[in-house]
């Protein structure tokens, strides 16, 4: 793990690689499906230290939600992915961002850092809030089985316990804890 990046990630990526130039759309969905059991398989048996990122994708008050063609297919999630070798974590929002739903955020900041133990990794995620200046989003067929925003108080029962919690990190406004100027 010289440059952080732990094997397994590193071997996603030439995977992956290789064969997005090859294959259609529909086939790497396949190999994510098959791949992604695997995957938590090895994670467990080898426990990698990871670290991850997570965007809160927001245009106003909406919020985008993505369900992945792979692990927990049916629930909503905020974006997001791994850090591959030399990035920082923000370069790491943006490219997650332009892979998996094609948009650029106008701006960006962290909002959290968060240890994490999913899939049986030692995960650091790093979540951002990222902003849109319009909504529209060109989801990858691979890996986004579907993309939609919501109203930011109106998220669906099945988004994760995770990306509600970034949601309201998202729109909360330490300004409005300030005592009030004492009137005069």
């Amino acid at each position: 793990m010289a440059d952080g990046v732990h094997l397994s990630l590193r071997i996603i990526d030439a995977i992956e690689g290789r064969l997005r130039p090859l294959v259609g759309p529909r086939v790497l969905r396949v190999v994510y499906q098959l791949g992604y059991p695997v995957l938590r398989v090895w994670w467990l048996a080898a426990r990698p230290r990871v670290t991850g990122v997570k965007a809160v994708v927001r245009c106003g008050e909406q919020v985008l939600l993505v369900r992945h063609t792979y692990g927990k297919a049916g629930r909503w999630d905020v974006p997001g992915g791994f850090l591959r070798g030399g990035e920082q974590t923000d370069e790491t929002m943006r490219r997650e961002l332009a892979e998996e739903l094609g948009v650029e955020p106008v701006s960006a900041r962290v909002i959290a850092r968060t240890a994490s133990r999913h899939d049986h990794k030692r995960e650091t995620r790093v979540t951002y809030v990222a902003d849109l200046a319009d909504t529209e989003v060109h989801p990858s067929a691979a890996e986004i089985a579907e993309a939609r925003w919501f109203p930011r108080d109106a998220l669906p029962g099945a988004a994760t316990a995770f990306a509600r919690q970034m949601i309201a990190r998202a729109y909360w406004d330490p300004r409005l804890l300030a005592r009030p100027a004492a009137a005069g």
